[in-house]
């Protein structure tokens, strides 16, 4: 009796089990052929002005398959980040309100402590895609080399990436801001003793200064052997072994404010990573000038050619003049194009 009972109850428990589950599926199959419907002849299901037809089939979609059509407007796109304003440099640990990226040298000695300097940009802003590698660029980015040459501590291979497409332009600079540049970020360590307190991120935005005209060679650009030109952006050019009385402290070379910046950077370390370079050679000067350069942009539509004796100018020139150097013999120099 008692086994009649149990095969009686486990039957009815199935024969419920399997009309639920063929109930379930039926629904689903016009639940599905609803929503096919709907989606064939209701083309902008958010629109007021829906058909009846459409308004009826919203209706059954919502109240019998409780499918739920979300009419609420998308959220807005992340604000764009600006430089440099939305950006900057901590050597002490996160900033509230930024997000960060971590900013090492492991072979930097615990006492200079780099284990907590970060670069930083706002939150609830798009994302940068900003990466940080100290070995090297990183492949399909566009890399920054981020390179002190006082430092001994290998920093000939720390680079800051961007991704390919970002509208974000950087360059660096171990001697100061960058002119021309929309603008620069210092990046400081006081603890470390390897000059780390003139070192700057400086960069543009796609479209920086597109409002003006470029400038023209040579007409637009201007050497000045005595400071920055009225009228003019200037770039330093020195040479740290120079003696003070060669003067070269107040050696410029300029472009006009009017015109787009054409991005240059100097270097007296070797060429800039990721840059068109010209090397800047006095063989006569016995402080240095074997490895200092002047560089653009790739893309640059300047393509100098320097010469260090009048016999070798080539095209229009301007000449590099030091008066108070004339042992290192800076008297014939020209950059020409």
């Amino acid at each position: 009796m008692f086994r009649i009972v149990l095969i009686i109850v486990i039957t009815t428990a199935f024969l419920v089990q399997t009309f639920g589950a063929a109930k379930a599926d039926k629904k689903t199959k016009k639940c599905d052929k609803i929503q096919k419907n709907f989606t064939k002849k209701c083309k902008n299901p958010c629109d007021e002005n829906l058909s009846k037809k459409c308004r009826k089939l919203k209706k059954k979609l919502e109240s019998k398959c409780k499918i739920v059509i979300d009419c609420s407007p998308p959220p807005p796109p992340p604000k764009k980040l600006a430089w440099p304003g939305d950006f900057r440099w901590s050597f002490a640990g996160d900033v509230a309100g930024y997000n960060c990226l971590k900013v090492e040298e492991p072979a930097e000695p615990a006492s200079y402590t780099w284990g907590d300097n970060r670069f930083c940009w706002k939150t609830g802003m798009n994302d940068p895609g900003l990466r940080w590698s100290y070995a090297g660029p990183i492949a399909g980015m566009r890399c920054t080399r981020i390179f002190e040459p006082a430092d001994p501590h290998t920093w000939a291979d720390n680079y800051l990436c961007v991704p390919k497409n970002s509208d974000l332009v950087l360059s660096w600079s171990y001697a100061g801001p960058i002119p021309g540049e929309q603008g620069c970020i210092q990046w400081k360590e006081d603890a470390d003793p390897h000059t780390w307190n003139d070192n700057y991120l400086c960069g543009h935005q796609a479209g920086f200064e597109s409002h003006k005209p470029p400038a023209q060679w040579p007409q637009d650009f201007a050497w000045s052997f005595a400071g920055p030109l009225a009228g003019y952006t200037c770039l330093a050019i020195a040479e740290p072994a120079e003696p003070k009385s060669t003067t070269w402290g107040d050696n410029f070379f300029c472009v006009k404010s009017d015109k787009a910046s054409p991005f240059m950077q100097w270097s007296f370390a070797g060429p800039i990573y990721d840059r068109k370079c010209t090397r800047i050679l006095e063989p006569a000067d016995p402080h240095t000038w074997t490895d200092n350069y002047l560089c653009v942009p790739n893309d640059s539509p300047l393509n100098f050619h320097w010469t260090f004796s009048t016999g070798g100018r080539k095209g229009q020139c301007i000449q590099w003049k030091e008066p108070a150097d004339a042992a290192g013999t800076w008297l014939d120099n020209y950059l020409c194009m």
